[in-house]
């Protein structure tokens, strides 16, 4: 079990400052993090940052338990952006080692974590574990029945949050606890599979973060806003292709200062579900695609 502990979750929870103004005025339709908007981040004294201020690498409790909403349905596909679809993947996470840490491969090395707005009365799980103990680390949740031949995912459910929402992400290069930005410019973008449980609505959104919407890359502090796009998903599983160039900033925080992300140098990649009465989100062989 892989429980690298941070102490950097104190540095940028920071960013959460701005996302419940976002929050009242909605998402940017072209890309935007729906209602929670912009990928959001935890509030000042919430359980860790989010979206576009990215986190602490840290992870949280299991997530292994309660299964019991997995879909047994088809699995089927959609592609959100241009072209039509992955040729080739590199795999940043395939879920089935059912540990914390992405696969460590191409240079890669994250740990998942999960981070919510701090709702009073809400409940995520697993956990944030802001103070980076590394006590309950997050791990993946078996798919009963599997997903063809994926056995786990990754995956967060919770209750009540309703100033921005609640999600879940990596860093992609935080040896030793020191976020540095990983290059990514040989790659379109990501794809992945995904489903919401039942009473989830009917998106995600994905968020990653570059020099210009991330706080290590020291263009932004308290109104890091990631490159983000919403993704319709249901509750039958649905693989998700979305190229780089159709990432947009929510619209809510500091502008990047260039027109698309930086692929070269990408620091967070992160799911979240805006504000609503109940959310549970699956994410699995999530990788890199050309």
């Amino acid at each position: 079990m892989k429980t690298r502990i941070s102490l950097r979750a104190f540095n940028l929870a920071v960013c959460g400052l701005a996302v419940a103004a976002f929050a009242a005025c909605g998402g940017d339709d072209g890309g935007g993090g729906g209602s929670g908007g912009a990928g959001g981040a935890g509030s000042a004294g919430s359980t860790t940052s989010a979206g576009t201020v990215d986190p602490s690498t840290t992870t949280a409790s299991t997530g292994t338990t309660d299964p019991a909403t997995t879909s047994t349905a088809a699995s089927t596909s959609a592609s959100t952006g241009a072209g039509a679809g992955p040729q080739t993947i590199e795999m940043i996470d395939d879920m089935e080692d059912n540990d914390n840490a992405i696969l460590a491969e191409g240079g890669r090395v994250g740990y998942w974590y999960t981070f919510n707005d701090a709702t009073e009365g809400a409940t995520q799980t697993p956990p944030p574990d802001p103070e980076g103990t590394g006590e309950e680390p997050f791990t993946m949740t078996a798919l009963e029945p599997a997903r063809g031949q994926s056995t786990y995912a990754a995956r967060s459910w919770g209750t009540g949050f309703t100033e921005w929402g609640a999600g879940f992400g990596f860093d992609l290069n935080s040896p030793e606890g020191v976020k540095a930005s990983y290059d990514a410019s040989a790659y379109t973008g990501i794809t992945f599979w995904a489903k919401l449980g039942p009473g989830s609505g009917t998106s995600a959104t994905v968020m990653i973060s570059d020099p210009g919407t991330d706080p290590a890359g020291g263009a932004c502090s308290d109104k890091c806003d990631a490159w983000q796009k919403t993704f319709p998903a249901t509750e039958e599983w649905q693989q998700f292709t979305i190229p780089f160039a159709d990432l947009k900033q929510g619209g809510w925080g500091d502008p990047a200062g260039t027109e698309q992300i930086d692929a070269a140098k990408l620091y967070s990649l992160q799911f979240q579900i805006g504000k609503a009465p109940e959310f549970d989100l699956y994410i699995d062989d999530l990788g890199f695609y050309n």
